[in-house]
């Protein structure tokens, strides 16, 4: 435009400069038209159609999975038997070793029976050591004694009685009959001033009744009463808690028993201060004093009747006494009876068999019986002590303490409950549980793939672009239904979370690396298509210039490529798109899904 303008202004110019210049004009503008229209078409073609070339690679086999983050082994740490927890000596987070104590239980109660027991055990051996000795000399030598004596009773019998004796039991007559004399002559004046002096106390007695007790020995019996009470609540509290560690399984019925005789002894002990002092308060009872008055009353007589002299039956009586000494005397000097000197020889018998016995030692059926005595008491002594080991609670594994549930003082017992941190109950102490571990649940069709041992790459929520190294440890060998759904639980170890970030009940995505397949031949997943109840894809170059439908037979799907383990050479190249009238209709389009699914195709992985 500005070129025409100028020659407008530029008159004197030469015409066939001015053709030249419009020449040049046109020819500029049609190639400019040409060029775009040629590229144009050229585009729209290719966006129209598009091929991709069959190519091989190596393809990896990833499985993902969901998974979530557990301890390799949990448990609830509780006592064996029920009891009180004395000490706790770790808290929540502590890190522990296998063998650490973690708490004391109290083991008061365990030790009065490892006395006992150690006591009954020293009493069984030192029995079944006194029949492995024998009998002592000092016992043999007393036995033989006792022969002795028993023999030398039985000579005097066979002998007769000695002069002495006879001498001895005229003596005793006349004693008797000089007893009897003095009855015949009356009381004494020495034994009627004894009887006064009686009869003087008794009236004293008396007298203090009739006035009463005094107040030092009201507080006496205060003080007594109080040391009763005292006694008797120590008692009741005793036989309370021995009561309960009874229900517990804990202790034995006879200490029970035995806790419950000293409570009621305690409780009749307070009773009777309680009515001694009840007694001292309210002064002497009538009866008491009725009861000394009748002594007073007593005493008199007996002085009236010493004054009085000897009754007639009192010298009935000596006379009788006189004639049973006389008689004893006779038989003394008639010498023993047949039936005494037998009785005498049996007893020498006796002796002498147990002196025999003695001799002999002990039998071996006794030895026995002494050793299982021992046995017993021995094993009676190990069952105590092992439950006074039980009531030091250590660490079953190297761990870390998740949760506590007692404080020293709680009263615990044994969890029957599973031992899962989840699970713990209140009777429990604490929760232990070991390092984490990867716990998976890969679908049945993918199950073929997984190998003990395989690598397996870990990512968690909570930690964004941080991914972790497993290790597959376990595959379990029963399968899990859940909604119809089959799968198998696939245990991994975490072998690079030195910090510990993952921490237990996180959800986590899992990829195990199950291998890779070398050198194939691999498609677009996208251009796989189901025709004539078939799968396959469609190459370029077919009749009439249109894409040509090829077979093939797939193999796993790893992302957007999928195996082709037949129906293609691998020089092929496949449509993604199509020109424009040239799209072939797909059958069967209710079948869907991925190709590789399809029967005779592989497994989709990722």
């Amino acid at each position: 435009m500005y070129l025409v303008k100028h020659f407008q202004i530029k008159k004197e110019l030469t015409p066939w400069v001015s053709g030249l210049l419009a020449a040049s004009l046109l020819a500029g503008v049609g190639y400019t038209a040409y060029s775009q229209l040629t590229v144009k078409s050229s585009r729209e073609t290719r966006r129209k159609e598009k091929t991709v070339a069959v190519e091989r690679v190596n393809l990896p086999i990833t499985i993902s999975a969901n998974g979530t983050i557990v301890p390799e082994r949990s448990v609830n740490v509780s006592p064996k038997t029920s009891g009180m927890l004395k000490s706790l000596l770790v808290k929540e987070g502590d890190k522990v070793e296998k063998g650490q104590i973690l708490a004391y239980m109290d083991d008061s109660n365990l030790q009065g029976q490892l006395t006992q027991t150690r006591g009954q055990l020293a009493a069984a051996e030192a029995n079944l050591q006194k029949l492995l000795n024998g009998t002592r000399t000092q016992d043999i030598a007393v036995a033989k004694a006792v022969l002795a004596e028993q023999q030398a009773s039985l000579e005097k019998l066979l002998n007769g009685n000695r002069t002495q004796d006879i001498a001895v039991a005229q003596a005793q007559v006349a004693e008797q009959q000089a007893t009897l004399q003095k009855l015949l002559n009356g009381n004494r004046t020495q034994d009627i001033a004894v009887a006064q002096a009686q009869l003087a106390e008794q009236q004293a007695n008396l007298q203090k009744l009739l006035k009463g007790n005094r107040p030092e020995d009201i507080a006496q019996a205060i003080a007594k009463l109080r040391d009763a009470e005292y006694a008797k609540n120590q008692a009741e509290e005793d036989f309370q808690r021995n009561q309960e560690l009874y229900n517990a399984g804990a202790i034995a019925l006879q200490v029970v028993n035995n806790s419950r005789t000293a409570r009621d002894r305690a409780q009749t002990q307070v009773r009777q201060a309680e009515q001694a002092v009840a007694l001292l308060r309210s002064g002497t009872r009538p009866e008491e004093i009725a009861a000394a008055r009748a002594a007073v009353e007593q005493k008199r007589q007996a002085l009236t009747l010493a004054r009085s002299g000897a009754r007639p039956e009192d010298i009935a009586a000596g006379r009788a006494a006189v004639e049973q000494k006389r008689q004893a005397l006779a038989l003394a000097r008639s010498g023993a009876r047949p039936e005494d000197i037998a009785a005498g020889q049996a007893a020498v018998e006796q002796k002498q068999q147990a002196l025999a016995l003695l001799e002999a030692g002990s039998r071996p059926e006794d030895i026995a019986q002494a050793r299982a005595q021992v046995l017993a008491a021995r094993g009676s002594l190990q069952s105590v002590q092992a439950q006074i080991d039980d009531t030091v609670l250590r660490a079953p594994f190297t761990g870390t303490v998740t949760r506590k549930y007692a404080d020293p003082g709680a009263f615990v017992t044994p969890t029957t409950a599973g031992s899962a941190v989840s699970s713990a109950t209140s009777s429990s102490i604490l929760s232990l549980a070991s390092k984490n571990q990867l716990v998976a649940n890969v679908a049945e069709t993918n199950i073929a793939q997984i190998r003990i041992g395989q690598a397996a790459s870990i990512q968690a929520d909570a930690f964004a672009g941080k991914t972790f190294a497993g290790k597959i440890t376990q595959i379990s060998p029963q399968s899990i239904v859940q909604q119809n759904v089959t799968s198998f639980e696939v245990k991994a170890a975490i072998i690079n979370d030195d910090q510990q970030m993952l921490r237990s009940g996180m959800n986590v995505n899992v990829e195990f690396k199950a291998g890779e397949l070398n050198n194939v031949l691999v498609v677009p997943t996208a251009a796989i298509v189901r025709q004539q109840r078939e799968t396959g894809v469609y190459v370029p170059g077919g009749e009439d210039g249109k894409p040509a439908f090829m077979p093939i037979k797939t193999g796993m799907t790893v992302d957007d490529k999928t195996e082709v383990r037949s129906g293609l050479k691998g020089n092929e190249k496949v449509l993604m798109s199509f020109p424009p009238g040239l799209r072939p209709r797909s059958q069967n389009p209710s079948s869907g899904g991925i190709p590789g699914l399809q029967p005779g195709g592989g497994t989709r992985l990722r």
